[in-house]
């Protein structure tokens, strides 16, 4: 496939940015005014036991990164693209089913009412559901046709935001949250499938490809390991501050890890949207591509810093509509936040080591930051409550996404150098005068 190989296609690539921002911005401004109502209504307690929840689940979800966005991706270069969707596809329902079965042993040896076991299993429902749209979301994707994704999301999440207002303004139990979760995942899916079915027809199921179903799961093992562990670690606070103190602890976190979620809001869509281009540009041009990498991180690192100084000025504004007991979220914030700009200055890591077949680095990285994680927080969350749980993940970030590179060779150190590279502006006057 001929593609992304020519600068001019900058344009192609920020269109289908500017899209997947754009739903970025649009959910998160939406889930962030929908949770204040909710939060203030639920109170701490109880929105905490939902968060909680979601939690929970999201620790069971990583199964079904065993099949890895990226990986498919790069099967599209040598395969036959319906049945690449059709193979992911199935792929991500079968880790999916068994996620389920995973939670539900879980749900059965942890006790906390039935309400929680309710709230629970609809999300654990509502995982599985999330897997079936997979491989038409992924080729949208990977032909630079994110809109039609973007579609779907928030057609779905304004439809979720109104049946949660109507939640609250009736006062309907929590388990109606995750009862209009599920609603929300269904919509997408049908509208992601009806958009899929008019461009490229139905998907048939004698294409799917069992030899290429198992390298799927084989080449994305690696990257499945790293992914959950980071997945674990940034998870594992609001799970341990439960365990450790109280629902109402979580509550008040969640509303830190709802306002990083806004901040991150531009790693998503620039590091999906670039990587079909590296993908190529790999095979062709080593020495551009480096160049291009330093580049597009130099511009990630410095869309962090800007927006980091933005929301210093606007959070205080916003914290007026909470309720006083969340008053504690904005300190834990300004310590979560510092943990991002490794996010936002390693975004390229990871795809950079599945293109150059070295997955293995990540996986060992973060199995030694999570463990390092679980660790910290036993003892921080003991002396500093919320402070410690945010503090962790600060230094598990710092170390498995930049500093412990330098442990891993020549591959290693490389990219520790193109993210120290990356600090400096200059790449960025130059990564625009390349593409004028």
């Amino acid at each position: 496939m001929k593609f992304l190989k020519k600068d001019s296609d900058f344009i192609k690539i920020l269109s289908n940015t500017a899209w997947m921002v754009f739903d970025k911005v649009f959910l998160l401004v939406l889930s962030l005014f929908v949770s204040v109502k909710i939060a203030n209504h639920y109170g701490a307690l109880g929105y905490g036991s939902y968060q909680y929840a979601v939690s929970i689940v999201a620790v069971f979800e990583i199964l079904t990164t065993f099949v890895d966005g990226r990986v498919v991706k790069k099967k599209y270069l040598d395969h036959d693209p319906e049945s690449v969707v059709l193979t992911g596809t199935v792929a991500r329902i079968l880790l999916s089913v068994f996620s389920i079965l995973m939670g539900i042993i879980f749900i059965l040896i942890y006790q906390d009412g039935p309400e929680f076991t309710v709230i629970f299993m609809l999300l654990l429902v509502n995982m599985a559901l999330g897997s079936i749209k997979f491989g038409m979301a992924n080729r949208f994707e990977y032909l630079m046709k994110s809109k039609k994704v973007v579609i779907a999301s928030d057609l779905a999440a304004l439809t979720a935001s109104v049946l949660q207002l109507i939640a609250v303004q009736y006062s309907w139990p929590l388990t109606a949250l995750a009862l209009i979760a599920l609603t929300s995942t269904l919509i997408s899916f049908f509208i992601i499938w009806i958009q899929y079915k008019a461009e490229f027809g139905r998907l048939k199921p004698e294409l799917l490809d069992k030899d290429l179903l198992k390298h799927m799961l084989k080449e994305s093992f690696p990257l499945g390991i790293a992914g959950s562990c980071g997945v674990i670690y940034t998870r594992c606070d609001s799970i341990m501050l439960g365990a450790m103190m109280t629902s109402a602890e979580v509550g008040i976190y969640s509303i830190s890890v709802s306002l990083i979620n806004i901040v991150q809001i531009a790693i998503a869509p620039i590091r999906e949207s670039v990587f079909p281009m590296l993908l190529h540009l790999y095979d062709s041009d080593r020495k551009q591509y480096a160049e291009r990498y330093i580049q597009i991180s130099s511009i990630l690192t410095w869309v962090y810093i800007v927006g980091v100084a933005f929301s210093f000025v606007i959070l205080p504004y916003a914290f007026q509509f909470l309720n006083e007991e969340y008053a504690q979220a904005f300190p834990v914030y300004r310590l979560h936040v510092l943990g991002t700009f490794f996010m936002y200055n390693a975004a390229l890591r990871a795809g950079h080591f599945t293109v150059i077949n070295r997955s293995s680095i990540l996986t060992w990285s973060q199995i030694v930051s999570v463990v390092a994680n679980v660790v910290m927080n036993f003892f921080m969350i003991q002396i500093w409550g919320m402070y410690g749980a945010a503090l962790a993940t600060v230094i598990t970030q710092a170390a498995s996404l930049m500093f412990i590179n330098l442990f891993f060779q020549k591959e290693g150190r490389e990219v520790f150098i193109w993210q120290v590279k990356a600090l400096n502006p200059v790449y960025i006057f130059r990564f625009l005068r390349s593409v004028r």
